[in-house]
C-alpha cells in the first residue's frame, strides 16, 4: 500500500468522526433549548403571578420587590418594568416610576407611552427640566409627531428665551405636522420674548438645577423686563434703583457668559430703545459663531451699520435677519429705516409690514395665555405671513386651517 493509499483510506474516518461531533452537538442543543425556554417561561409566569397576586392585594411594595428581581433577571421584557412602575404610581413614588418608565425597552409595544409619561413628570411633578428635554428629545427621535411633546420643547425654549432654538423646535414640529397652535403666537412675539411667568419658571428651574446658567439667564433677563417695564410705567426711586441693580446683574452675567445671544440681544435691545448706537457696537463685537442663527443679532447689525451710513452692510444684515425670521415686525421696521436712507420706493411696504406686525403682537400680548388664540387670529398671521413672503408659514397654516384638518391644531 502507497502512502497516497493511506491517506485516502485515512480521510474518510476523520471526516465521519467530526461529521458526529456535529450531529451530537446539534441533537444536544435541540434537546436542551426547548427545556430551557420551558424553564424561563416557568420562571416568567411565576414572577407574573406574584405581581398580579400583589396588585389584588394591594401589596404595591411586594409588587414591585418582586418586579424589580424579574427586570433583573431579564431587562428585554417589558412586563415587569410597567408592573415596577405601576406599584411606584400607587406609592406615590415619582422618581421611581419616571425611572421604571425610562426602562421600559424599546422592544415594548408601549414604550412610546412609557416614554411620553416620563417626560411629563419630569416637566412638572418631578421639576427636572432638563431631564425632560432630554426625554422629550427622544420621543421626538422615535415618532416626530407626537403633538403634546412639541409643545412641551416649544414651551420650553419659550420661556428660557432660546430665540434660536425655538424657532428651529417650531420648524420641526411643522415639519412634522404636529405644531400646536401657540407655535404661531411664538413665531410673532420672537423679536422681544418676555412672559408674565417667566421668572417664576426660570426661578422654578434654578431650584432643580442651581447651576445651570440658562435658567440663571432666562430669570435675570425676565426680572430685568418686568423692572424695565414698571420705570417706563411709573419712575419712582425704588423703581429706578431696582433697575439699575438689575442691569447691574446681567452685567455680571455677561462678563461669566460673554457671547450669550440672550444675554447680548437683551441688552442691545434697551441701548437700541435708548438710542445708544456706541452700545450696541461694543455688544455686537461680543457677537460669536453661536448667535449666527439668531435673528434679532442681524436686526440690530443693520440698525448700527445704518446709523454709521454703511448701507450695503445694513442691507447684507436686514437680509439675513429677514431669511432667518421673515415674520419679524422688527426687522420689517429696520429695513423700512434702511430704504428710507436710500430712498428706495419699497419703504412704503416694509413700513406697512411693520406696523402689521407690532398690532399682531400687541394683539397676542393681551391674550390670557398663548394658547388662546383662535381660528380669526391664526387667519390673520397666515395673511401676514403672505405678505412678508413667508411662504412656508403661510401654507402650513392654511392647511391647519381647513375645515378637515383644523382640528389638528389644539
Amino acid at each position: 500500500m502507497s502512502a497516497d493509499d493511506v491517506k485516502e483510506s485515512s480521510l474518510p474516518k476523520v471526516s465521519r468522526s467530526r461529521r458526529w461531533v456535529w450531529v451530537l452537538a446539534v441533537a444536544l442543543i435541540l434537546a436542551i433549548w426547548p427545556a430551557y425556554q420551558a424553564a424561563r417561561a416557568y420562571k416568567t409566569s411565576g414572577f407574573r403571578q406574584k405581581c398580579l397576586q400583589a396588585r389584588d392585594q394591594e401589596d404595591w411594595r411586594f409588587m414591585r420587590q418582586t418586579a424589580e428581581e424579574w427586570a433583573e433577571w431579564n431587562p428585554e421584557d417589558g412586563a415587569p418594568w410597567w408592573f415596577a412602575a405601576e406599584a411606584s404610581q400607587e406609592l406615590d413614588e415619582l422618581d421611581d416610576l419616571a425611572f421604571f418608565l425610562g426602562h421600559v425597552p424599546e422592544s415594548d409595544p408601549k414604550v412610546l407611552f412609557a416614554l411620553i409619561e416620563k417626560a411629563n413628570l419630569e416637566w412638572t411633578a418631578l421639576n427636572r427640566p432638563l431631564d425632560g428635554l432630554k426625554t422629550s428629545e427622544k420621543i421626538i427621535a422615535m415618532d416626530p409627531r407626537v403633538l403634546e411633546i412639541h409643545s412641551r420643547i416649544i414651551s420650553f425654549f419659550a420661556m428660557n428665551l432660546q430665540r434660536p432654538e425655538l424657532i428651529a423646535a417650531i420648524d420641526r414640529a411643522i415639519d412634522a405636522g404636529a405644531e400646536p397652535r401657540e407655535s404661531y403666537a411664538y413665531l410673532l412675539l420672537a423679536d422681544m420674548l418676555s412672559f408674565t411667568n417667566g421668572s417664576d419658571l426660570n426661578s422654578r428651574w434654578l431650584a432643580s438645577s442651581p447651576d445651570e446658567v440658562r435658567f440663571k439667564i432666562g430669570l435675570g433677563v425676565h426680572t430685568a423686563m418686568k423692572l424695565a417695564m414698571s420705570v417706563d410705567g411709573a419712575r419712582t426711586d425704588d423703581s429706578i434703583a431696582l433697575d439699575e441693580e438689575a442691569s447691574r446683574q446681567l452685567q455680571f452675567f455677561l462678563e461669566a457668559a460673554p457671547h450669550d445671544s440672550t444675554l447680548l440681544t437683551y441688552l442691545m435691545y434697551r441701548a437700541y430703545q435708548a438710542a445708544d448706537v456706541d452700545r450696541v457696537g461694543e455688544l455686537l463685537k461680543q457677537v460669536d459663531g453661536s448667535a449666527a442663527n439668531d435673528h434679532m443679532v442681524w436686526v440690530f447689525r443693520a440698525w448700527y451699520h445704518t446709523t454709521y451710513d454703511e448701507l450695503e452692510d445694513a442691507e447684507a444684515s436686514i437680509n439675513e435677519a429677514l431669511r432667518l425670521h421673515p415674520i419679524s415686525p422688527l426687522a420689517h421696521h429696520e429695513y423700512a429705516n434702511l430704504l428710507r436712507r436710500k430712498q428706495s420706493p419699497d419703504v412704503e411696504l416694509h413700513q406697512r409690514l411693520a406696523a402689521e406686525g407690532r398690532e399682531l403682537r400687541s394683539q397676542l400680548l393681551r391674550l390670557p395665555t398663548v394658547v388662546d388664540l383662535d381660528v380669526e387670529m391664526l387667519n390673520r398671521i397666515r395673511q401676514y405671513a403672505v405678505d412678508c413672503n413667508a411662504t412656508r408659514i403661510a401654507e402650513t397654516l392654511k392647511k391647519r386651517l381647513t375645515p378637515r384638518r383644523s382640528s389638528a391644531l389644539r
